[in-house]
């Protein structure tokens, strides 16, 4: 009797141990695919290209974010919610600067302009920008002077420009460096500037009379972006053969050193009032820098690709990452441990690889990323969509905003003017006009491309 009672005791540990074990396990999968499902980045879609430049106001809860596709689209900040789409450019636009208050938002691109917008016009939907143009060549950075009164660009020209925000006058042209200026960097006071370089080195200049006063730093690999503060004693710069560092001002004492070879550091944002600095380089690393402790917080992989910029939100701690994809990336730091490598999965319309024609995969790497086939919805692509293409006379899609040049060409698009486009180039066959420069070298690939165009644009 007591062996029989012994024994259903025992059956009945069993029993419990399994299923205590079941429920343990059953506890884990759900906590493992919970954290995959809240590690998983949002995408936040609106670009019609990839996102180039990224700025931020917090006191006027705006998020700018800059795009291939020749645009600018205004965000709500906290909710990353779009306002406004902000056409003007004429080129790829690269960089996107807010002034100290919010109240001025400037926007550089490929068509070596800048746009200066009065975010209080733009709630009431006016859209006229007070445009600067100077520059010979991309504009890739913008700094506004802490007053506001004045703007300063870098330029692939090999120049830096000064110009007064209230009337768009020029105020000074500065050229100094050996190669494009990258980026540009007000001194507190406004009456000078940092500036740095192709050429490697990060300079000081007086603005007024255009000299160089010193050279604070000579790297001798191209300097990409950089970050000055001078109430704090920092210098917070990123470079061409991959180098993320902080440095003292003026003793020049290395504070942090991370360096990827192979990797340009393509992206930087400081946040002083946090004391948080965020990186961004050409493989789609972010690193968040804590200034206090010089300690990274979160290194991880955010997008497939190069991280064109990245911002912080310190209230609902978050990065929000701008790179080849045609959305914004954000990603809840919280989420997640250091360390994250995001999967690679190939799923870029203008990367595609699998199971595709010759002549599909020719438009998807040469074309995919400004037009588009199935529809004659003009949408937000850089260029028209291609959907009955052959036969039309070039510049005459109504609702594109074409170039003066393409409006005035008298092309025909059909086998032969296409089969020139690609082998002599825009440049050649449509001078003047927004196109990028492609070509398609091999006769077969051309055949190709223009057989598969023939077949998806009808």
């Amino acid at each position: 009797m007591h062996v029989l009672l012994f024994e259903e005791l025992l059956i009945y540990k069993k029993t419990l141990f399994k299923i205590f074990l079941c429920l343990i396990l059953v506890v884990f999968f759900l906590f493992t695919f919970m954290s995959y499902v809240l590690s998983k980045p949002l995408k936040y879609e609106g670009h019609g290209g990839p996102v180039m430049g990224l700025a931020t106001s917090v006191e006027k809860n705006l998020l700018a974010s800059t795009s291939f596709d020749y645009s600018v689209l205004l965000w709500e900040f906290d909710e990353i919610k779009e306002v406004q789409q902000l056409i003007g450019h004429d080129a790829a636009v690269n960089v996107a600067k807010f002034s100290g208050s919010g109240k001025l938002l400037a926007t550089g691109g490929d068509d070596a302009q800048i746009l200066v917008w009065n975010t209080e016009e733009l709630k009431n939907k006016i859209n006229s920008p007070i445009i600067l143009s100077s520059h010979t060549a991309k504009v890739v950075d913008i700094d506004f002077s802490k007053d506001e009164r004045k703007l300063a660009s870098a330029g692939w020209d090999h120049s830096i420009k000064i110009w007064d925000t209230a009337n768009g006058k020029l105020i000074n042209s500065i050229v100094g460096h050996d190669g494009p200026v990258n980026a540009v960097n007000f001194s507190s006071d406004g009456k000078h500037l940092y500036s740095a370089g192709y050429d490697g080195t990060i300079r000081l200049w007086n603005i007024i009379e255009g000299f160089e006063i010193r050279t604070l730093i000579d790297n001798g690999w191209g300097v990409n972006v950089l970050k000055i503060d001078e109430k704090n004693g920092l210098i917070l710069y990123g470079t061409i053969d991959g180098l993320m560092r902080v440095q003292q001002f003026e003793e020049g004492k290395e504070l942090f050193k991370l360096w990827e070879e192979g990797s340009p550091v393509s992206a930087l944002n400081y946040y002083p009032k946090y004391e948080m600095a965020v990186f961004g380089n050409m493989r789609g690393r972010v690193l968040l820098l804590n200034l206090k402790t010089m300690e990274v917080e979160k290194d991880f992989l955010a997008v497939d690709g190069p991280v064109w910029d990245v911002v912080y939100n310190h209230i609902n701690e978050t990065v929000i990452v701008g790179g080849l994809d045609d959305t914004l990336t954000e990603w809840k730091l919280n989420s997640f441990h250091s360390n994250y490598f995001l999967p690679k999965i190939n799923d870029r319309r203008f990367h595609q690889t699998d199971a595709l024609s010759n002549g599909a995969l020719q438009f998807a790497r040469k074309c995919s990323i400004c037009h588009t086939l199935d529809s004659k919805d003009i949408g937000r692509r850089a260029g028209p969509p291609l959907h009955g293409v052959f036969g039309r006379t070039a510049g005459s899609l109504k609702g594109y905003s074409y170039s003066k040049a393409l409006i005035d060409s008298d092309i025909i698009w059909n086998e032969d003017t296409i089969s020139r486009l690609f082998k002599e180039g825009p440049e050649i066959v449509t001078p003047g006009t927004k196109m990028p420069i492609q070509k398609i070298k091999k006769d077969s690939d051309r055949l190709d491309l223009i057989y598969f165009l023939k077949d998806a644009t009808q």
